[in-house]
């Protein structure tokens, strides 16, 4: 036999052991009042903001445990399900609590109430369903006791006692739920659960990314390099330009810049207009599709880098094949009908694209003369 059953068992005896306390001393409602603030009804107005302030510092742990949660349930739906069987268990439980207090006698109703919702948690304790639900229950307690505190501050304003009463009892049967499933508590302590579901969602992306890099670098023949982060970009050449601000009316500027750092690198006429070009579709993008951005030249030797930069919303990666490869393809949200250009032009392309915006670098080096010339 576990002895997990002790734990919940002795806080049920505590419980009602209290409750039989409470019929030992009769107070009338003003001394009730006096004993919940600090003994001075002076200090209603501080303790109710006091709640208030608990409740919403609650409410923010709740939001907080609730976005990692809807993280984790674009990698497995059932998440969303687990948390709507939670919700469904709380509201189950003030209605049977709610009901109970309004229309019985306080034991009665903490009996009835408890019994019910309590003895229904330990015959289901051991269904699979339920114990999944312990990732959802702990947010729920913190959610619960953000609505006790909040509801309870009210209580200076207008009282709230017919619906605080129920919803103390709910606090109690949720924490219950969370008990008998303590079994769980060590991985969900450390949140493993979720924190497992996290990295494999991001092992996945990286996975699809790495392959999409594989790929597109195959099809290009060596010309576009995908990169997954900042440090995947080429080692920058020496500044050749200061940093300049790529607008409409502005564009004109990078062009210049990078003309004359591939005629001082020796250029022939066509590899300048090649650069040209491939600067004037990265640059005229940016603009468009990500709302304008900065750009630098840099040079050394026979080599021309230029860097292009904004903070639109990227290229999707399910479009990223297209927006890339496929002449005239453009979308609102990607970069698009100049691309295919750039691959052209130049001799190597590395992009960086995410929600926080598309970084390329132009990389070209002078061919030998002997190359040109055929």
């Amino acid at each position: 036999m576990s002895y997990i059953w002790l734990l919940p068992a002795l806080l049920l005896c505590c419980a009602y052991g209290l409750l039989g306390l409470t019929f030992a001393e009769h107070l009338s409602h003003m001394e009730i009042m006096e004993r919940c603030v600090l003994v001075s009804p002076n200090l209603a107005r501080i303790w109710s903001v006091a709640h208030i302030e608990i409740g919403l510092a609650y409410f923010g742990v709740f939001g907080g445990m609730a976005y990692y949660l809807f993280r984790a349930a674009k990698v497995d739906p059932t998440h969303l399900t687990d948390l709507g069987l939670g919700f469904a268990y709380l509201l189950f439980s003030f209605l049977l609590d709610f009901t109970c207090v309004r229309y019985f006698t306080p034991f009665v109703a903490l009996l009835i109430g408890d019994a019910i919702v309590m003895t229904f948690t330990l015959l289901v304790s051991q269904q699979l369903w339920f114990q999944r639900l312990l990732g959802i229950f702990v947010p729920l307690v913190f959610f619960t006791c953000a609505f006790g505190h909040f509801m309870e501050g009210l209580t200076y304003w207008k009282l709230t006692y017919p619906v605080n009463v129920p919803w103390t009892m709910v606090t109690a049967d949720i924490g219950f739920a969370i008990l008998v499933n303590a079994a769980r508590f060590p991985a969900f302590i450390r949140g493993q659960d979720i924190v497992n579901e996290l990295e494999s969602a991001k092992a996945e992306a990286r996975a699809r990314h790495l392959f999409l890099r594989d790929v597109l670098l195959s099809v290009t023949e060596g010309h576009l390099h995908f990169c997954e982060t900042q440090v995947d970009l080429p080692t920058p050449l020496p500044d050749s330009s200061p940093l300049l601000p790529l607008q409409r009316d502005t564009l004109r500027g990078i062009r210049r810049a990078a003309t004359e750092a591939a005629e001082a690198a020796g250029f022939s006429p066509q590899e300048v207009h090649d650069l040209q070009t491939a600067v004037a579709e990265a640059a005229m993008n940016a603009v468009v599709h990500g709302g304008g951005g900065q750009g630098i030249v840099r040079a050394e030797g026979d080599a021309v880098q230029v860097l292009i930069t904004d903070q639109g919303a990227g290229i999707h990666l399910h479009e990223l094949p297209r927006a890339t490869l496929e002449r005239g393809f453009s979308t609102k949200d990607s970069l698009g009908h100049g691309f295919w250009l750039m691959l052209q032009m130049v001799e190597r392309v590395d992009l960086l694209t995410g929600a926080s915006g598309t970084t390329l670098v132009l990389t070209h080096r002078r061919r030998p003369a002997l190359e040109q010339a055929a």
